[in-house]
């Protein structure tokens, strides 16, 4: 079982104070890496219940401002001298009709969800490759990257596609500089995102009993032991993987 332990590691996770990014700081954490939680504001930080942990930065950087960025991962190289574990978790959802939707909604959703991917990983990937550990990165995309997951959701989904397209071509660049670059797919998780949506009983009742074959919602710390997987050695030989932690909504 050592194989699934992150001790000794630095871990980068973005979003960190949303709902999936808590469960996320919580596990690594627990799996003994050290984590730089980051996210756009600094009350987000500070609303992040770390109740028995230890070993957690708090770092401001938004991922749409690439000086924040910078500044973020130089903090990380400053104070430990290396990232080994990158989680891009940071994104939005900002549902719409394809036939009115707020094109500024759109550039933003993009700039998160998809450009924001991009950036932290590169610039983490750069850290990664002048170490003699190398390291590993874990995208958050979303079943919504390979299904139509409702009828307002072709921005979120099309950014979502789009990570789980660079992830591929991330670990295909990055493989023999011994990079590892994988997805995790999340389905419906109960975070304050989707929260209004499972209080409307039809609609919770339309996921639990015809969408969803395990018959209910995931919990954020599900998405959380995948990621940790994934970065760990007990993953060592899977790269360019995008993997559906989604009840079994995809395969039905």
């Amino acid at each position: 079982m050592d194989a699934f332990r992150l001790d000794g590691k630095v871990a980068l996770i973005t979003g960190a104070g949303g709902g999936l990014g808590v469960a996320q700081v919580q596990a690594l954490a627990k799996a003994g890496a050290t984590i730089v939680a980051t996210d756009a504001t600094e009350a987000a930080l500070g609303a992040m219940d770390l109740t028995g942990l230890t070993d957690i930065d708090a770092v401001e950087m938004d991922v749409t401002d690439g000086g924040s960025i910078d500044r973020a991962v130089d903090h990380c190289t400053a104070r430990y001298g290396r990232i080994d574990l990158l989680v891009n978790n940071a994104g939005i959802s900002l549902p719409g009709s394809v036939l009115d939707y707020d094109m500024d909604w759109f550039d933003r959703t993009s700039a998160i969800n998809f450009r924001g991917v991009f950036a932290v990983s590169r610039a983490v990937a750069n850290v990664m490759v002048s170490q003699s550990t190398k390291g590993a990165i874990v995208n958050l995309a979303s079943i919504g990257g390979m299904v139509v997951d409702g009828p307002t959701s072709a921005a979120y989904d099309g950014t979502k596609a789009a990570v789980i397209q660079i992830t591929r071509n991330f670990a295909f660049e990055l493989a023999r500089q011994g990079i590892r670059v994988n997805a995790v797919a999340p389905g419906y998780t109960r975070t304050p995102m989707i929260e209004k949506y499972l209080n409307d009983p039809d609609y919770r009742s339309a996921l639990e009993n015809r969408l969803i074959p395990m018959g209910r919602v995931g919990r954020p710390e599900e998405i959380a032991n995948a990621i940790v997987f994934l970065l760990s050695d007990a993953a060592s030989y899977v790269t360019g993987h995008t993997l559906n932690v989604d009840g079994g909504w995809v395969i039905q």
